[in-house]
């Protein structure tokens, strides 16, 4: 049983080894020099190809793009503000009703929708 278990563990072993060493080349490929081939151009490793410069064509469109998006954004700051204007009147009104001691939970949840939705506006014209 024991000469069983040792001839086992040894040839585990050798196979283990041999794996090894077909793992690992005997000369050193363009990876292990430091360089790397992407698409047939060596491109140093830990750095990105150089994409090519955009064309004329294509800068038009990041161009066009870019206007759309702002004009989405500032509609959508419009928009907020339109809200913002809305709840801060009804907030006036409802605290010009309430009572000198108390107000109500209504006038404090309405002053924290104008809160969350100011820092909206905010966080929307510090983008881009």
């Amino acid at each position: 049983m024991r000469g069983m278990l040792a001839v086992f563990l040894t040839s585990v072993l050798i196979m283990m080894a041999s794996a090894w060493a077909q793992d690992s080349p005997a000369t050193p490929g363009p990876s292990e020099a430091g360089v790397a081939l992407l698409g047939g151009t060596p491109v140093a490793q830990g750095h990105a190809p150089v994409p090519p410069p955009p064309t004329p064509a294509e800068i038009e469109m990041q161009k066009h793009a870019a206007k759309l998006r702002n004009q989405e954004r500032f509609a959508k700051i419009k928009k907020d503000t339109d809200r913002l204007l809305e709840l801060a009147t009804q907030l006036k009104k409802s605290v010009d009703q309430a009572s000198d001691q108390t107000l109500s939970l209504e006038v404090v949840r309405k002053a924290e929708q104008i809160e969350k939705l100011a820092r909206q506006v905010r966080q929307k014209m510090i983008e881009e």
